[in-house]
């Protein structure tokens, strides 16, 4: 990859990954209670929901270029209309949404030119452990600049997506695709993969009810807190590139043992901040998984990862809100508890999809 391509991807993926949690620290200081605090978090992800599938499609057609720049010039500019709309909470969740459309744009195209490289296993584990670093630096940078405004953590990032999207000028895809399925054989992949595009909903959605409703539970300040949700992407990031350094034989089974794992591992949540690195380091694992499974499939890589991103956005999305209303008055242990039994049997029915074949 040449300088431009790689500040336009692997910058972008940092800096946009570290722009959607640069929230996060503050969620319990601009928010009233669990339920506002949910929505605000998962506005981000129901934006990125609704645009990653169709982009990821459109990218097997027009090639991942024009993408990759619509997506980080559009998540810079809504990084600066969310700075200035501050305290606004309405405002605040229309501009978080129009962020997650702009970044799954972004990603869609990102993941679908990572994938369809020769060197897909490797480059792709540097691009996942580069995405949960910037989750990271979006947790504790943030929770740090909070003292001097808090979006602050916004601004700063938003900047960087700017850099990105000023490289991505100079970006050229190299190996472009035009091959592209029809709506009839899109929906056929889509159904053959049913079972496993439920289990990455729920594998993912928790992670993101960790993230969301740590700073309640918790009760700590934004700077610890943000440190504390950020081990969860750092144990994410060293489990999805240490196993991206491996010949993976059976990627699904690989997941399905996870998954049992991290089911096993959530309700320490609750009780210790050690459930929050297991909980990353398990989901690490079953995302170097379903991306190797993904890349060795012969289906275009756009349609593919945009069904990817589109069921992991969504449990992003989804599975947080409904965290946030349960959890006023079922208590936090209580859906940590229904999490973590949504994991097992997800992971249990992987067996059911077509596409799980032992070699």
């Amino acid at each position: 990859m040449n300088l431009a391509t790689k500040i336009t991807l692997l910058l972008g993926a940092f800096s946009a990954m570290a722009f959607s949690n640069a929230l996060v620290p503050v969620l319990a200081d601009i928010a009233p209670d669990a339920s506002v605090q949910g929505l605000l978090y998962a506005a981000y992800f129901f934006g990125a929901f609704a645009t990653v599938f169709p982009v990821g499609w459109l990218s097997d057609k027009t090639g991942r270029a024009p993408l990759l720049k619509i997506g980080l010039f559009g998540t810079f500019a809504s990084a600066l209309l969310l700075f200035f709309v501050y305290p606004n909470v309405t405002l605040s969740i229309v501009f978080r949404a129009l962020e997650g459309i702009f970044t799954g744009v972004f990603a869609a195209a990102a993941f679908s030119y990572v994938n369809s490289q020769a060197d897909h296993l490797k480059l792709s584990g540097v691009y996942i452990a580069l995405m949960n670093i910037g989750m990271v630096a979006g947790l504790v940078i943030s929770g740090f600049l909070a003292f001097l405004h808090p979006y602050a953590g916004v601004l700063f990032f938003g900047v960087l997506c700017g850099i990105s999207a000023a490289a991505s000028l100079f970006f050229k895809d190299s190996n472009e695709t035009k091959e592209v399925l029809s709506a009839g054989e899109t929906a056929s992949v889509a159904k053959y993969h049913l079972w496993l595009w439920l289990g990455i909903f729920m594998f993912t959605g928790v992670t993101g009810v960790v993230t969301s409703t740590y700073p309640e539970l918790s009760g700590l300040s934004a700077d610890l807190t943000g440190i504390l949700t950020g081990l969860m992407s750092v144990a994410t990031a060293v489990t999805v590139y240490l196993t991206s350094r491996f010949a993976i034989r059976d990627s699904l089974a690989v997941v399905r043992f996870a998954a049992v794992c991290l089911a096993l591992v959530l309700p320490l949540v609750v009780f210790s901040p050690l459930g929050i690195v297991l909980v990353g380091a398990v989901y690490g694992v079953i995302n170097a998984g379903v991306m190797d499974y993904i890349a060795k499939t012969n289906r275009p890589q756009g349609v593919m990862n945009g069904l990817f991103l589109f069921v992991q956005y969504g449990g992003m999305w989804f599975l947080p809100v409904l965290a946030g209303l349960l959890a006023v008055p079922a208590g936090y242990l209580a859906v940590y508890l229904l999490c973590g039994l949504l994991c097992l049997g997800a992971g249990l029915l992987i067996v059911r999809c077509p596409c799980y074949v032992r070699p």
